[in-house]
């Protein structure tokens, strides 16, 4: 192969070599402005519609995560289980837009208290978790007060139109279940079931009120 084919051919490979340059940079911004929308969605997916909470599976994820810093540091940790009285009652009466902003108020309740070290969860229909690195004293009190940061709480009804009635007015408490590392160890699964058993305990007392495992 002679001077003038060998350059030929360089400039030929060059030539390729940009062309292919140029789509990889294409490829690459491709691949970079996909994973930017999977992290949005996956991000969305770790939180409820309605509330703006951390739905179950992230959850957990952050609870484990937590439970083991604490059983790390010899620190104290544990769970506040929340139920809202009487819910279905509010639905059956009032309709289910009146009951989603029933929860979404108590969600914004919850949210006061989320921290570092205390996160929130709607774990399903009218039943939220909090989860705090704590002693179970502070666990308790922090109970006492989402207990009567309900009490208060009211608002209008919602009509079948979706306008708010001026005469009749939703009000609501809470019941809550504590169960803490003391009991259960850093077991999450362990932990929520005692909060569930003290939840229901409390419901069974009368409601409106904090029950310890």
């Amino acid at each position: 192969m002679n001077q003038e084919n060998v350059e030929t051919s360089l400039k030929e490979i060059r030539k390729l070599l940009s062309h292919l340059s140029g789509e990889v940079a294409v490829l690459e911004e491709s691949y970079s402005r996909i994973l930017l929308v999977l992290e949005r969605v996956e991000g969305a997916a770790d939180f409820d519609d309605l509330t703006g909470l951390l739905r179950r599976r992230a959850f957990f994820r952050k609870w484990d995560a937590l439970l083991e810093q604490c059983r790390k540091l010899g620190e104290g940790a544990g769970v506040l289980m929340v139920d809202i009285d009487h819910f279905k009652q509010v639905n059956d009466t009032h309709g289910h837009a009146t009951g989603d902003e029933v929860i979404k108020r108590i969600a914004s309740l919850l949210k006061q208290y989320e921290s570092p070290t205390c996160f929130v969860s709607r774990l399903g229909g009218e039943e939220f978790a909090v989860v705090a690195r704590a002693s179970d004293i502070e666990l308790l009190g922090m109970g006492e007060l989402i207990r009567r940061g309900a009490e208060p709480l009211h608002g209008p009804v919602i009509g079948k139109d979706g306008r708010p009635s001026e005469k009749v007015e939703w009000k609501c408490t809470l019941s809550v279940g504590m169960a803490s590392a003391v009991k259960t160890g850093f077991d999450a699964s362990k932990m929520l079931k005692a909060a569930d058993e003290a939840l229901y305990s409390a419901k069974k007392k009368g409601r409106n009120q904090v029950n310890a495992a």
